[in-house]
Parts: C-alpha cells; sequence; structure tokens
C-alpha cells in the first residue's frame, strides 16, 4: 500500500473487525450498496475507508431489521419516497412486539396482563362471514376457512389469522385469513392500519368475553373513541398446543380513532 493509503483497511482487516464475510463485502459491491475507497481491478485488490465500515455496518443493522438487500438498495437510494421501507419495519415492529410478548407469557407468572398500546399494520386477507355462531362452531369453521384460503390464495407470512366481531355481539363477525396483497376475488377485503389497545392473553378461547369487557372498562376511563370492533388475533392455539387451553397465546385488539 502506499503512504497515502495508510488510513485504509484491506478486506481481510474489515472481515475480522466487524464480522463479516468476503462474499458479503463482493455481494454489496455487487449490488451497488458499496464502493470500496480504493480497488484495483487487474488485482482484484480492495482497500476500505472508515467510512466504508460505518456503512457496512448501517447495511448489516437493516439486514438485521429483516429488509432485504434490494429494499436496503431503495433506501439509499431515494430519500423522498421511502413508503415501502416504512411499511416494513412497522411490520417488523409488530412481529417482535407480538414475539416479545409471547416469551413474556410463556413465563410463569401471577399478574394480570398488562393493556398494550400498538399499531395494527395495513393487510389483506380472504374474509367469510358468520351469524350466530357459538365457540365450538367458530374453531371449526376459522379452520375451514384457513384451508380454502391456502389452497386458492398464496398466505401472508407477516400477518396472523385472526377473527373480528363487534363490541356488542360475540356470535356474529368476520373469519379472517391474511393472503398476500395481491390477491384477488369476491372475499377479498383490504384492512387499513389502525391503532389499538391490546392483551396479550393466554389462555381459553372461553375467557375472551372477560378481556373484551377488560379493554372496553380501559377505553372508557382514558376517553378512547372505538372503531367498534374487537379483533381476536391468533398466536398460538390447538396446531400447537393440542387440547391444552392453558397455553393459548391470542392478542386481544380494540382499535381506537382518537385519545380525547
Amino acid at each position: 500500500m502506499e503512504q497515502t493509503d495508510k488510513n485504509l483497511f484491506q478486506i481481510g482487516e474489515v472481515t475480522k473487525a466487524l464480522g463479516v464475510t468476503r462474499r458479503m463485502l463482493i455481494n454489496y459491491e455487487n449490488l451497488g450498496l458499496l464502493t470500496p475507497a480504493v480497488r484495483h481491478d487487474n488485482r482484484s485488490f480492495r482497500y476500505y475507508s472508515a467510512d466504508n465500515m460505518v456503512h457496512i455496518r448501517i447495511i448489516r443493522t437493516l439486514q438485521d431489521l429483516g429488509l432485504s438487500l434490494p429494499e436496503i438498495r431503495s433506501y439509499f437510494d431515494d430519500t423522498t419516497h421511502l413508503d415501502e421501507q416504512i411499511e416494513r419495519l412497522l411490520q417488523l415492529r409488530n412481529q417482535l412486539d407480538q414475539y416479545i410478548a409471547q416469551l413474556k407469557l410463556r413465563q410463569i407468572h401471577t399478574s394480570a396482563p398488562e393493556v398494550c398500546h400498538v399499531t395494527l399494520p395495513a393487510f389483506t386477507a380472504f374474509c367469510r362471514e358468520f351469524h350466530g355462531v357459538d365457540l365450538e362452531r367458530k374453531t371449526a369453521e376459522l379452520r375451514q376457512t384457513y384451508i380454502h384460503a391456502v389452497k386458492h390464495y398464496q398466505i401472508d407470512l407477516h400477518n396472523r389469522m385472526r377473527i373480528q366481531i363487534p363490541v356488542d355481539s360475540n356470535l356474529d363477525g368476520t373469519y379472517i385469513i391474511p393472503v398476500v396483497s395481491e390477491s384477488k376475488g369476491k372475499d377479498i377485503r383490504t384492512f387499513p392500519q389502525v391503532s389499538a389497545i391490546c392483551i396479550y392473553y393466554r389462555g381459553a378461547y372461553e375467557n375472551f368475553p372477560a378481556v373484551h369487557a377488560r379493554l372496553l372498562e380501559y377505553a372508557r376511563m382514558n376517553g378512547m373513541t372505538l372503531h367498534g370492533y374487537f379483533s381476536n388475533i391468533f398466536m398460538e392455539g390447538p396446531p400447537t398446543h393440542g387440547g391444552n387451553k392453558d397455553a393459548y397465546i391470542t392478542q386481544i385488539a380494540l382499535p381506537i380513532k382518537f385519545v380525547q
């Protein structure tokens, strides 16, 4: 290296310092995410500056957050139209919140679950209405709705199946199976992003009405205006725990419009 290169780093030094591989750095370069400070193509030598190393760490952080390399390229290239990246990160934040809640509920504790403020992301879903249906029948019909959706659509892996019911009726509502946004059909609906209060509940589905009542009381005490429905979002249930109802985990959400 020349004397002017004394503050640059060889590729081996970068891989050691940042815990990345040579292949990863070359891949970043090929995708236009990274430009070495010095590159001698005839000898395949690359030297990286301190700024390069900071930039590599940013790429790795965005990858750890769940963004793909093309999404990261778009993030760097476009500083004024970042709606898709923002939406993706909101989805990831929602997923992380759910997984953290799941882990907490799997701990043995006796304290009552707390009310959380969350954002439910927008999504597309295959839907079927139901009327006058008891809990046992709802469970069976939700499973059949899921089977139908799987056979006819690509399932959205980022959002979970759920049941939506009015706040004043537990017997009527909608079975909702999230599918990819490109899905088309008479039973396909798009749900907007909404703010909500929720309780991550561990236990039998029979106890949902008590959780609903607690959320309604919390909303009343805090001057919240409601959208008028509950969304029971199933995180762990019979497919995971069989008949062990005490192990079921559900995100029970009450969407709100605003706080007075």
